[in-house]
């Protein structure tokens, strides 16, 4: 543009239009410290609200607790913990003598026990090629059973009778038949 009159009045009014600017952009930041200061009080405000509110509770809580500590006494605490203790050793020795042992003498012969745990352990040193233990293996003495005229072990296979599967209770063991609760 050339210098003249039309660019003195455009330049005039640019300026107009940068003071305007300023002026609102001045207010702008009036506006956002004054917002600024309104939530600063309204925060501070519901601070010392909340305060208030914990004050009361803790008062009340405080005064709750006062009446409970009337009713518990530190010596009726300690005079229940002494009584327990006294229960569970009682408890104890109750335990220990019924869990007495009547075959076991008192007078154990510590290097008769060392010889059969050796001797435990030269029989673990013995099993087969299959790890099976000697006292484990077959005896290879002559048939007992034989002798005997016991009657086989089963099998494991189920006759015809117990091909259906048996009720049970609520734990899984077989339940009682109905004819013998009625007896």
């Amino acid at each position: 543009m050339r210098p003249g009159p039309a660019q003195e009045a455009i330049k005039a009014r640019a300026m107009r239009v940068l003071k305007q600017k300023r002026m609102y952009e001045g207010q702008r930041d009036m506006l956002y410290n004054q917002t600024f200061n309104l939530d600063q009080v309204a925060f501070a405000s519901e601070g010392i609200k909340d305060a208030q509110q914990t004050m009361t509770a803790l008062k009340s809580a405080n005064k709750e607790l006062k009446g409970m500590m009337k009713t518990v006494k530190i010596q009726d605490i300690d005079n229940l913990q002494d009584e327990m203790m006294d229960l569970m050793d009682v408890s104890h020795e109750i335990q220990e003598t019924l869990g007495r042992s009547y075959n076991v003498p008192d007078d154990i012969d510590e290097d008769e026990l060392m010889g059969e745990l050796d001797a435990l352990e030269a029989d673990m040193g013995m099993e087969d090629e299959a790890g099976v233990p000697s006292y484990l293996q077959p005896d290879k003495e002559p048939d007992l059973d034989a002798e005997l005229n016991l009657p086989t072990a089963p099998s494991g296979h189920a006759s015809a009778q117990h091909d259906r599967p048996q009720a049970e209770d609520e734990l899984g063991l077989p339940s009682v038949p109905q004819a013998s609760i009625r007896g």
